[in-house]
């Protein structure tokens, strides 16, 4: 699960010092992330792939699930047939419509996508010539303030791949296992997400071969998780970590959740705070 933010940054927003708490505001805070996905029923506010998932066609307009999305990669109408396009896609934060019509039945249709917003800085590598890509190519990524760097070569950490997305997704998985990031591929695009969990650390990328592993940018930057969603999951820790002192801490249904603020007045700021990014309309009772 990705969290939205940190423990030192509850701490900071609960007025705790010391470590005490720490084991407890951090299952608190798993807690409350998950109660926030479905309030708003995604599977992930944070920058993140969905593989396969699926949609009924006779229609040229798909409701994605998840909030925010970046890029579109392969669309099957049914298990066959991909769907093509000659223009861009036009994407409104979770709406796609499409030129053509989906030839596919019902839960025929499946698409993978890359959704939501960054918290920690974010760059994308796009393969574009894997046969000519040196044999032993590397990837730099640089440190955070706790390590977690590193080096990885094709043909020592990853394999090469049969064509631009294999090699992209083999690339990705080399990434990802290095420590504090995250990464995967869509189509022939990696990208790479910084998990320090501390905002806009900066993280340095580089690449053997800029054509052929072409980066976005040369730091893992362009913040942009939204600050009201941030609150809300802080609103949502006071709640739940006052309830373990006061029992009697009012609970209020929120969609098809049942979740506890610290007040009244938290109630109100935590709808306030999800009003942008809800579907559809929800109410507190």
């Amino acid at each position: 699960m990705n969290l939205y933010v940190t423990t030192d940054e509850i701490k900071t927003y609960l007025g705790i010092s010391g470590s005490s708490s720490d084991a407890v505001l951090a299952m608190i805070n798993k807690f409350a992330t998950d109660d926030l996905n479905g309030i708003l029923s995604v599977t992930d506010l944070a920058l993140h792939k969905v593989s396969g998932e699926v949609h009924n066609g006779g229609t040229d307009r798909l409701e994605l699930r998840d909030l925010h999305v970046q890029a579109i990669g392969d669309l099957y109408e049914d298990e066959d047939t991909l769907y093509e396009q000659d223009d861009a896609y036009d994407i409104d934060n979770y709406v796609l419509h499409l030129d053509d019509g989906l030839t596919g039945g019902e839960r025929e249709v499946t698409i993978d996508y890359v959704s939501g917003w960054n918290a920690s800085g974010y760059a994308t590598i796009t393969v574009t010539d894997y046969a000519n890509l040196a044999a032993a190519a590397t990837v730099i990524l640089g440190a955070t303030p706790s390590a977690g760097g590193g080096t990885v070569t094709r043909g020592t950490d990853w394999t090469a791949g049969a064509d631009n997305d294999e090699e992209a997704t083999n690339l990705a998985a080399a990434i990802d296992a290095l420590t504090n990031v995250r990464a995967f591929a869509l189509q022939n695009v990696v990208y790479v997400v910084d998990d320090y969990q501390a905002q806009a650390t900066g993280r340095t990328l580089a690449t053997s071969d800029s054509v052929r592993l072409a980066k976005s940018a040369s730091t893992l930057a362009g913040v942009d998780f939204p600050e009201g969603i941030r609150g809300a999951v802080l609103l949502l820790i006071a709640g739940r970590f006052a309830k373990r002192k006061n029992a009697r801490v009012q609970s209020y249904s929120i969609g098809s959740k049942s979740v506890t603020f610290a007040s009244d007045a938290d109630a109100a700021d935590f709808k306030t705070a999800i009003s942008h990014y809800k579907r559809a309309k929800l109410h507190i009772v």
